[in-house]
C-alpha cells in the first residue's frame, strides 16, 4: 500500500505511520511526502529516507502536484497542509484524498491546526473530538469516515495531545476500513473480536493498548 502525505508542518501523522512500520506493526506500506515549502516534515523525510518532493502549488498552478501524484500512484493521499486542493487534482485522485480535522465536524469548519480545540474550550463545549473525512472542494465538508470523541474535563494542552493521538488512531483505522485490507497490520495487533468503545466510531480494528506511553513519547521525539 502506498500512502502519500501532503505536508507543511511537523508531519506528526506521517511520523506515526513511520514508527508503526519501524516497530513492525505495519507491513507492506510505503510512505511518501509532498510539500510546497521546506518544513520539519520534509527534514524528517530527509533524515529517515522517505521519498519526498517540494513543489510549487496553487489552485491555479496545480500541474506539478498532479504530475507527482500520478508518478507515485498512491492508494491514499493524506492532506495535512494548509491549502485548499483544486477541483482538477481532486477529480484525478478518484476519492483518494483524506483529511483529519480536530473537531467533531460539522462543528468548527474552516479552522486549522489546534484552533478548533481552542475555540471549543472558549465556548465551554462539553465534548470535543477528531474527524477523518474525504476531501472535496468545500472546506471540511467531505463525507465523514470516522470520528473520535472525549470530554473536555482535562486541561486544554492535554486535550490537544489527546486529539493528536486519537487523530492518529482514526486515520489508521480509516485507511484500514476504506481499503478493507487488514493484511498491512501485524496479525498479533489485530483485535480478535470487535471491541465497542464510546470514544471511536467505527470501532478500532487494532489493539490501541499496544501503543503505550513509551510509544507516544518516542513519537514525540522524532
Amino acid at each position: 500500500m502506498k500512502i502519500c502525505f501532503l505536508v507543511s508542518g511537523g508531519g506528526g501523522n506521517l511520523k506515526f505511520l513511520y514508527l508503526l512500520k519501524n516497530k513492525n506493526l505495519l507491513k507492506d506500506v510505503s510512505l511518501y511526502a509532498i510539500s510546497y515549502k521546506d518544513c520539519k516534515a520534509i527534514n524528517f523525510c530527509k533524515n529517515f529516507d522517505i521519498p519526498y518532493k517540494v513543489i510549487k502549488y496553487s489552485k491555479e498552478n496545480n500541474q506539478s502536484l498532479i504530475k507527482e501524484l500520478k508518478e507515485i500512484s498512491p492508494d491514499f493521499i493524506i492532506t495535512t497542509w494548509n491549502k485548499i486542493i483544486d477541483k482538477e487534482t481532486l477529480e484525478n485522485s478518484n476519492g483518494k484524498f483524506i483529511n483529519l480535522h480536530y473537531s467533531l465536524l460539522p462543528a468548527f469548519k474552516g479552522l486549522i491546526d489546534t484552533a478548533p480545540i481552542k475555540e471549543a474550550y472558549s465556548l465551554n463545549c462539553k465534548y470535543i473530538g477528531v474527524t477523518c473525512h474525504y476531501v472535496n472542494e468545500e472546506v471540511d465538508s467531505g463525507k465523514i469516515i470516522s470520528q473520535a470523541i472525549f470530554k473536555t474535563n482535562v486541561p486544554i494542552q492535554e486535550a490537544i495531545n489527546k486529539s493528536f493521538r486519537y487523530g492518529c488512531l482514526i486515520l489508521l483505522n480509516s485507511i484500514l476500513s476504506v481499503s478493507n485490507d487488514l493484511s498491512i497490520l501485524t496479525p498479533s495487533w489485530l483485535l480478535k473480536s470487535k471491541e465497542d468503545d464510546f470514544h471511536f466510531e467505527p470501532s478500532l480494528l487494532f489493539d490501541k493498548k499496544r501503543l503505550n506511553s513509551d510509544f507516544w513519547r518516542e513519537l514525540s521525539e522524532l
